[in-house]
């Protein structure tokens, strides 16, 4: 893969080509283009920084995907990830996903969400890889620890969530919705989060990690499980009673211990 070049413009340069191609993704439009201008200097944006693996044309992005695209944004020469709502998402605003990660944020979870307006959300910029390459490069001594903690670490944030009825809605595949900084899991992307409906953060998590996620046989080979029976029948238990005793007894199936 090529390596992306940094690149970092101010904000008057945003409305202009090859940047107006990542502030109205997937297509560029000039009209939209400055009122969202606006709206950046609302945020208090201060200059725009393109870097990343994914890339529009020559451009470097934090990352992509079917709502938004994130980009790294200075604000009173700090940076943040600034998340652009694309112009074909099917999200009216941004305002219902910062009002979601605000209340994860209440109980400890997510990356922090600072303001938004209808296009944009700026947030705490969390670096790091996905959770599946994070954890294929744990080996040698301590391996078997430091894996349970992460474990430990999710599967509460997950917990934390179910209890305040606030489900993600798109934990089946952690690799696109957790960041790990260092061993420390971020559940991200809140956009098809709701409230109204029954929270299914730590079943859909563990049926990733342990059943039949792309993490699962990784994670077998870390935590030397041989049987999905025993996960199963925790994670039944805890489906039909999100009890504190049948959580902790899915933590105690996995092989944390309290």
């Amino acid at each position: 893969m090529s390596k992306t070049q940094s690149e970092q413009i101010g904000l008057d340069e945003f409305i202009r080509t090859p940047y107006l191609n990542v502030l109205t993704y997937p297509r560029p439009n000039l009209a939209i283009a400055r009122t969202r201008l606006k709206q950046l200097q609302k945020l208090g944006v201060e200059e725009v920084t393109f870097a990343g693996r994914t890339k529009i044309g020559r451009l470097g992005l934090v990352g992509i995907g079917t709502v938004s695209l994130v980009v790294r944004a200075v604000v009173e020469g700090q940076t943040y990830a600034l998340k652009i709502r694309r112009s074909d998402a099917n999200r009216e605003s941004m305002f219902n996903e910062y009002a979601l990660t605000q209340v994860a944020n209440r109980v400890g979870v997510g990356a922090f969400a600072f303001s938004a307006t209808k296009d944009f959300m700026l947030m705490q910029l969390v670096e790091g890889e996905d959770i599946y390459e994070h954890l294929k490069t744990i080996s040698g001594v301590g391996t078997r620890g430091r894996t349970r903690e992460i474990v430990h670490l999710l599967l509460n944030q997950c917990r934390k969530l179910d209890l305040i009825n606030l489900d993600h809605g798109q934990l089946s595949d952690l690799r696109k919705h957790v960041i790990m900084a260092g061993d420390v899991p971020y559940i991200i992307d809140f956009e098809s989060g709701s409230r109204d409906r029954t929270p299914k953060n730590v079943t859909t998590s563990a049926q990733h990690l342990f059943i039949g996620g792309r993490c699962a046989p990784l994670m077998k080979r870390l935590l030397g499980m041989k049987s999905n029976e025993l996960i199963l029948q925790a994670l039944r238990k805890y489906k039909k009673d999100m009890s504190d005793e049948n959580f902790v007894k899915l933590l105690l199936t996995v092989g944390i211990v309290i």
